[in-house]
C-alpha cells in the first residue's frame, strides 16, 4: 500500500511537470498578441494604398503606330496616384503657400523640355469647385497672368473627375488644357502644356497620366 502511494504522488509530480512545459505563461501569450496587434496597422496601410502595382504597360497611337510602353506608378500619400511613362518624363513636387504642385516634365530622348508638361495642382486654401474656377479665370489667374489665348471650354470631358477642360494656345507655339477637377472632396486642377511640335507624341502620353489618376489614397 506505502508503495502504492509513492507511485500516485510520483505520477503526480511528473504531470506537473509536464504541463508546465507546454502551457505559455502570461508573459508570452501577452506578447504574441501584441506582434499580433502591430501586424494589423500594415495590413490597413497596404489597403489605404489602393494596391496598385508599381509597374504595368500600355499601347498608345502615335502618327498612326502604335508602341507599347512602359508605366510606373507614382503616388502622393492622401492627395493622388497615377501612372506616367518613366523614360519619357521627370517629377517634381513641391508646397507653395499652401498649394501642392506635382509636375511631370517631357525627358524625351533625355532632353528635358521645361514647356512641356503636365501639373497637378492642388490648393488647400480652396474648398469649393467654383473657387478654382474663379481663381483660374481671374484677373490675377493663370490664364491672364501666363499670356494664355482660351480657344475652347466644355463641360463634356473624358476623364470623370474633370469637371470643366479649358483648351488654349499662345500664339502658333504654345497649346494645351486646364482640366477643373473635383472628387472625393477634393478640388484641384491640371494642365497639359507643350509646344507645337511636340503634339504628336505629347497627347498621348499626357492622356495615359490623366487617365490613370486617381484621387485620394
Amino acid at each position: 500500500m506505502y508503495l502504492n502511494l509513492i507511485k500516485v504522488v510520483a505520477a503526480t509530480i511528473l504531470l506537473n511537470g509536464i504541463t508546465a512545459c507546454t502551457t505559455p505563461t502570461q508573459n508570452q501569450i501577452s506578447a504574441d498578441n501584441s506582434r499580433i496587434t502591430e501586424n494589423k496597422p500594415i495590413v490597413d496601410s497596404n489597403k489605404s494604398a489602393q494596391n496598385r502595382p508599381n509597374n504595368k504597360t500600355a499601347t498608345i497611337s502615335v502618327e498612326g503606330e502604335k508602341t507599347n510602353i512602359s508605366l510606373k506608378l507614382y503616388q502622393e500619400k492622401n492627395i493622388f496616384s497615377t501612372y506616367f511613362p518613366q523614360e519619357d518624363f521627370l517629377v517634381q513636387n513641391k508646397d507653395i503657400n499652401k498649394v501642392r504642385e506635382v509636375k511631370f516634365t517631357a525627358n524625351f530622348g533625355g532632353v528635358k523640355n521645361e514647356n512641356a508638361y503636365i501639373k497637378f495642382v492642388f490648393p488647400d486654401d480652396l474648398k469649393a469647385l467654383e473657387e478654382v474656377k474663379n481663381f483660374i479665370n481671374s484677373k490675377d489667374g493663370i490664364i491672364v497672368s501666363n499670356k494664355w489665348q482660351i480657344v475652347n471650354r466644355s463641360s463634356t470631358v473624358t476623364y470623370p473627375w474633370a469637371k470643366e477642360k479649358i483648351t488654349f494656345s499662345k500664339g502658333q507655339e504654345i497649346f494645351g488644357n486646364i482640366y477643373i477637377g473635383e472628387e472625393k472632396g477634393k478640388v484641384f486642377y491640371a494642365i497639359t502644356h507643350y509646344p507645337a511640335e511636340y503634339g504628336d507624341g505629347f497627347e498621348p502620353r499626357a492622356d495615359l497620366i490623366l487617365s490613370n489618376l486617381e484621387i485620394g489614397g
